[in-house]
């Protein structure tokens, strides 16, 4: 809701200006020019073209960040699979080492 309102003001304010500064000027750019350009469009052109780079840039770096928190996800599930093998591998040896000292004698009551 803030960014409609935010939106709609702004569209205002340039609607305003843009009324207010219909004058026309020349554009020169590197050897090429442009006649009768009116005031506002050499105001929201470069405008529209920063505002489209700066999404872009958002974009890539919110997907770079997607990506590395997923890869990061993936590794902890992986870590956590790992841990639980490694515990179950652990338990069953603590159960064969109780095992083969009850065989040989060596077994009390305080292994347990």
């Amino acid at each position: 809701m803030l960014t409609l309102l935010l939106t709609v003001v702004l569209a205002i304010v340039f609607a305003v200006f843009a009324t207010q500064n219909t004058g026309v000027s020349a554009i020169y750019f590197a050897g090429y020019s442009l006649q009768n350009v009116p005031l506002y469009l050499i105001v929201l052109i470069p405008l529209l073209m920063g505002l489209s780079f700066s999404f872009a840039i958002h974009l890539l770096k919110s997907l770079s960040s997607k990506l590395t928190i997923n890869k990061g996800k993936s590794e902890i599930k992986t870590l956590k699979n790992e841990l639980a093998e490694v515990t179950k591998e652990a338990h069953k040896l603590e159960l064969e080492n109780t095992k083969l000292k009850a065989k040989s004698g060596e077994f009390d009551e305080n292994s347990i």
